[in-house]
């Protein structure tokens, strides 16, 4: 019959057991919490400087594309008071550059730009 049949009760060598066990569980959960901190400490760290490049390439970006816009200005008021085809010519190299150098601008930028974000969700992955 199983009325009497009772669980034998644990033995001073079991509950020892236990908590050398469960000492060991609370010393790697410290561990791997101070491991999680540090690692957030970075990322946290490193967003910050990726919103600092971030603004400071909005900011030589702006400042690159309005030199570039001035400089197609006077380009343009240059070719309109000039009559002498070398002066055109020399114009319209300089306007074919800057054209260049713009695509070029624009397309580092986007790199970049593609850069961070990948970086951005790597780190944000991480945390």
């Amino acid at each position: 019959m199983a009325l009497f049949s009772r669980t034998p009760k644990a033995s001073a060598s079991d509950l020892e057991a236990l908590r050398a066990e469960l000492e060991q569980l609370r010393s790697e959960l410290t561990k791997r919490t101070n491991e999680l901190s540090l690692i957030t400490a970075a990322t946290n760290g490193l967003d910050q400087r990726l919103v600092v490049i971030d603004t400071r390439l909005t900011n030589m970006t702006s400042e690159l594309s309005n030199q570039l816009h001035e400089l197609g200005n006077e380009m343009q008021s240059l070719a309109e008071q000039q009559s002498d085809p070398m002066s055109a010519t020399a114009l319209e190299q300089l306007r074919v550059s800057q054209i260049r150098i713009a695509n070029e601008q624009a397309r580092y930028e986007i790199a970049f730009r593609q850069d961070l974000a990948a970086l951005a969700e790597h780190f944000s992955r991480i945390k």
